[in-house]
């Protein structure tokens, strides 16, 4: 069995297991339909965030500043550059006329400044940038005013087309200048709702998305919830031995909910993000691959900048985890060992110890921030070096006449998009440590071997059918060990007749209730067998063994239910059954005097009752099962006398028509039983009757005489 004490120091150790997404993913692809609705749902917010800044674009440069060049068309040339421009020119250009068309500026962006100046050289390129206006609804009084215009040569109109110098002075008021792009700024008002309306399509695929992964996650995470209980309340007593129950309660609440997170808010998040990122880079590409190229120079650093910060922030993440660990320790010992600290006056001691504690919290999470804190400031510093890289280089291709400044705030609002998910990479990183570190707690229970299971009886052909025992039990030469080499149990072999009763004696720590935990197949012995009615426990399918043994333990458990609940504990409701065992074990008398009688609420362990009542409880709780075999684990120890009577009589009455096995350190107890064994070292050493082995004058003798001289 493993320590989870110790795989927890390892698992700190890990930035990302694949077992533990392989894990994860086992019960996501449970409701994959999920899935798929939320990656239709991401693809239509990539789309929607990459689409938002061409669309940008094109308000500004179609439509706000629509600025560009008079081109030549159908000029003849064999080199690359002179095809490639009578191309971009017939399937970009304006038609002005038979020679001429309109070029936005943007149409430049791919080729040279030397080319371009070789153009205007050639007069195949206007030198001058203009405006391009569609003279369709000017009044009378404007278009007389254009003609004045044309004809001093201010402004070029072909066609019903006005071209309107960008260099040249203001020939239009602002109010002529309204009428001329009436048309212009319709479509900028259209387009600008085309872009409400896409945010809209993106804020509805966004909730969808959201609604569609909660859902998923949340039956994925209740599953795997479900599954781990079920596994832990698999597994052998031994692996709660070693496992605080803290830790335990845990990996279910706090565990599970650490992946989901993983799933949710890194795994699915991070690919979104990957992919817009990488739909970022393309679109830059191809709308300037000179400014695309300039913007990912940054990369390599970028990168070199993550990978220096997940070690640092692993490195100081793992040292905040050691000390909550050891302040945690330190609290949960203190808190409940309060009343030793206040009757010892150790109240300043465990304080300074508290604060040295507290100090090494407070200097481990100030390593932390430093690391944090260095780590988004240097992304922002490479956002705006991309920002003012793309503003000085695209400048000057404006100036060149190469580019629009729609392409620059095109550039502009990708590179905000391309930055914004790296700078919260520092919180993913965060929850990717975490939720890897308690994905592998919980991988570490999944692989911890379900051994009740392998000696349950169930495999086909060995289990035995048998529902009710007569309850004839034997201990064949049984030995036993819980740390391998250092044996509890030597040798030990005795016989309990049907409806016989069995008490077992010896000093503390000589093996008594070891005997009780292997005959309820909590262990399994290492040699030797064990046999109920002839037929070996693990032949017997544990559900069938538990329900014919009950046991009534000196350390009671009560749940946080009512006392009735406590009772039945899920066996089927019979009145007249509760009734009578009630009676039977003196449990009912005290029952009756509380305010909600059967069904008071029983506080957390029952710590509003005394011991007796209690162990009152727990009798009565094992009577009403009706077991074949009634086992009492030192049940009247710690307990006034006045309860032990009542025990005692609703003991005599418990046995009857069952076989039982008592183990007790108040030898007047078991007087009465019908055989004695005494266990000394492991081994047992006498065996008889109470009168047999007063005779005798041996261990039993002694320790009978010692507490009856002390009385």
């Amino acid at each position: 069995m493993s320590n989870l004490e110790h795989d927890e120091d390892l698992a700190q150790q890990k930035l990302f297991n694949i077992d533990v997404i392989k894990l994860l993913f086992r019960y996501v692809f449970r409701y994959r339909r999920y899935l798929y609705y939320s990656l239709v749902f991401v693809a239509v917010t990539t789309a929607t965030t990459l689409y938002v800044p061409v669309l940008t674009r094109d308000i500004i440069d179609k439509y706000v500043v629509n600025a560009g060049y008079m081109a030549r068309r159908n000029t003849q040339s064999d080199s690359p550059d002179q095809k490639l421009y009578n191309v971009k020119i017939d399937n970009e250009g304006v038609v002005l006329d038979t020679q001429w068309v309109f070029i936005n500026q943007n149409t430049l962006k791919h080729f040279s400044k030397k080319f371009i100046d070789s153009q205007r050289d050639r007069d195949i390129l206007s030198k001058k940038k203009y405006t391009l206006v569609k003279l369709n609804d000017v009044s009378n009084e404007l278009r007389m005013k254009i003609d004045r215009k044309a004809a001093d040569q201010y402004c070029i109109v072909i066609n019903n087309h006005l071209l309107i110098p960008q260099d040249g002075a203001q020939i239009f008021t602002v109010k002529e200048m309204s009428q001329l792009r009436a048309h212009d700024m319709k479509m900028v008002i259209l387009l600008s709702f085309a872009i409400l309306g896409l945010f809209v399509i993106q804020f509805g695929a966004s909730y969808l998305q959201i609604l569609a992964l909660m859902k998923l996650s949340q039956k994925a995470m209740r599953d795997l919830r479900t599954d781990l209980f079920s596994h832990m309340l698999s597994l052998e007593l031994s692996f709660y031995d070693k496992n605080p129950v803290g830790k335990l309660v845990n990996r279910v609440s706090n565990d599970i909910e650490s992946l989901n997170e993983l799933f949710s808010s890194v795994i699915v998040n991070m690919s979104q993000n990957l992919l817009i990122m990488a739909g970022v880079v393309i679109m830059m590409f191809i709308a300037d691959a000179y400014l695309a190229a300039l913007v990912c120079c940054t990369i390599p650093v970028l990168v070199l900048i993550i990978f220096v910060f997940r070690a640092q922030a692993r490195s100081a993440y793992r040292l905040i985890r050691t000390k909550i660990t050891e302040l945690n320790t330190f609290l949960n010992e203190n808190i409940s060992g309060i009343r030793i600290t206040q009757v010892f006056v150790q109240e300043k001691k465990q304080i300074n110890k508290f604060r040295v504690l507290n100090n090494e919290m407070f200097r481990a999470n100030i390593r932390q921030l430093n690391v944090y804190a260095i780590f988004r400031p240097m992304i922002d510093f490479f956002r705006w070096f991309a920002i003012a890289t793309v503003i000085y280089f695209g400048a000057q291709s404006l100036i060149d006449g190469r580019i629009s400044y729609g392409l620059i705030v095109m550039f502009l609002a990708y590179i905000g998009t391309f930055f914004e998910p790296i700078g919260d990479l520092a919180e993913k990183i965060d929850i990717l440590q975490s939720a890897t570190a308690a994905g592998e707690k919980i991988l570490t229970i999944f692989k911890t071997d379900a051994r009740r299971e392998i000696y349950a009886g169930e495999q086909t052909g060995n289990s035995v059918p048998v529902e009710k025992f007569n309850g004839e039990i034997v201990f064949d030469n049984v030995w036993f060990a819980y740390v391998p080499g250092e044996w509890v149990l030597k040798g030990v072999s005795f016989t309990v007749k049907t409806k016989a009763t069995l008490a077992v004696v010896g000093a503390t720590g000589s093996g008594k209730s070891t005997i009780i935990s292997l005959l309820a197949r909590f262990y399994v012995p290492q040699k030797g067998r064990i046999t109920i009615d002839g037929v070996d426990i693990n032949r017997i399918p544990y559900e069938i063994l538990r329900k014919n043994l009950s046991i009534v333990m000196q350390d009671v458990f009560l749940f946080s239910r009512t006392v009735k609940e406590n009772i039945i504990l899920n066996e089927p409701w019979d009145a007249l059954r509760y009734e009578n065992v009630m009676r039977d074990t003196n449990a009912g008398t005290f029952v009756e005097r509380l305010h909600l009688k059967h069904d008071e609420m029983v506080m957390e362990r029952g710590v509003t009752f005394s011991a007796g009542e209690r162990q009152l409880l727990a009798f009565a709780r094992s009577l009403y099962a009706d077991p074949s075999i009634l086992i009492l684990d030192e049940a009247t120890s710690n307990i006034d006398t006045h309860t032990e009577l009542l025990i005692q009589e609703a003991i005599a009455k418990g046995i009857r028509g069952r076989t039982s096995i008592a183990i007790a350190h108040r030898l007047s107890t078991i007087r009465n039983a019908d055989t004695i064994i005494v266990i000394e070292h492991g081994v047992v050493s006498e065996s008889g009757t109470h009168e047999q082995l007063i005779s005798k004058k041996g261990i039993y003798y002694e320790l009978y005489r010692l507490q009856f001289d002390s009385v």
